[in-house]
């Protein structure tokens, strides 16, 4: 079992902008070891606490240590050991990956020599060996996204911020960022995932959620999921999608939510074995074309909504 030590140190973190409190309170720690996601709605605070804990952005009462030091104080020691990734990609589009890469070196003052040996270390974690020499701008947004991880990782980053990196990825493309991503964490680099998205947070080691600029629950996805007392949930895929579908589920079972996702239809209830032959028989009687009803386990996603009463992407019914 891998030792592991505390990268992340951040107690009572508040901020306030024009008079109205967006963080309230918040203390976060994380090891080096760690796979940490930070699951919550748009406008829960989330973008605003990771701006901090890299240390752009200022905060009204706390303190940040990274490694011991502390992110105020100690700026530049804490900055070395810090990589972050905002939401908007940052590498010039008229540089080439390679190039990029070069540039974030001597801003960090790394040796030629020593930047080259990370830059080709780098592009080959990336899989952007080939492209290294292509601009930037005829990268696919999978492939910028990565480049912005590289650049973030040179140098000594013991931890790894991360603020919505995923958003507008494809699913098969986020799926193997995110493997990246365990990859990255597995070879010493704690990393930090700020998301929305629930699926991003299945494989992380430890899951937050936010709710109104707090941390409202934390723990490993099997403890929150044993806290949120979920067993299984109902997968619905039928056409044509429609809200007469939505409010026909709803209506089969008082104890039931109905979520609309990107792929199906998701219905949380208590027992799924007994409402499933009451959704098969009423997709049959009104009509709808049925492709798929199944039960599956509870995901981050439902538990978070389970104990938080917030959705955190999606329409409920």
């Amino acid at each position: 079992m891998k030792s592991s030590s505390i990268v992340l140190d951040a107690q009572d973190i508040s901020k306030s902008y024009n008079g109205k409190r967006v963080l309230e309170g918040v203390s976060l720690e994380i090891r080096s070891t760690d796979f940490f996601v930070l699951m919550g709605p748009n406008g829960s605070g989330k973008s605003t606490l990771v701006s901090i804990l890299a240390g752009t952005n200022s905060f009204d009462t706390g303190s940040v240590r990274i490694l011991g030091n502390d992110i105020c104080h100690d700026r530049l020691k804490a900055r070395k050991h810090i990589g972050y990734v905002p939401q908007v990609n940052f590498c010039s589009d008229f540089l080439t990956g390679r190039e990029n890469l070069e540039y974030f070196a001597r801003l960090l003052g790394l040796s030629k020599s020593q930047a080259r040996g990370e830059i080709e270390q780098l592009l080959k974690m990336m899989d952007l060996s080939e492209e290294a020499d292509r601009r930037v701008a005829e990268y696919s947004g999978g492939m910028k996204k990565k480049l912005d991880v590289a650049t973030a990782l040179l140098g000594d980053a013991r931890i790894l911020f991360l603020d919505e990196p995923t958003t507008g990825l494809d699913p098969s493309v986020r799926k193997d960022f995110l493997s990246l991503l365990q990859e990255i964490n597995s070879r010493g680099t704690a990393i930090l995932l700020v998301t929305h998205i629930g699926e991003d947070a299945e494989m992380a080691s430890r899951v937050g959620f936010m709710i109104e600029g707090q941390i409202v629950a934390e723990g490993t996805p099997e403890e929150l999921k044993e806290i949120s007392g979920l067993r299984n949930s109902i997968i619905v895929d039928a056409t044509p999608r429609s809200k007469e579908l939505l409010l026909l589920l709803a209506s089969l079972s008082g104890d039931c939510v109905v979520i609309e996702k990107e792929a199906s239809i998701e219905m949380i209830c208590e027992e799924p074995k007994k409402i499933i032959p009451k959704v098969v028989s009423a997709l049959q009687n009104s009509g709808f074309d049925m492709h798929r009803v199944e039960a599956r386990p509870p995901s981050i996603e439902d538990v978070f909504y389970q104990l938080t009463d917030c959705q955190v992407r999606g329409e409920v019914y």
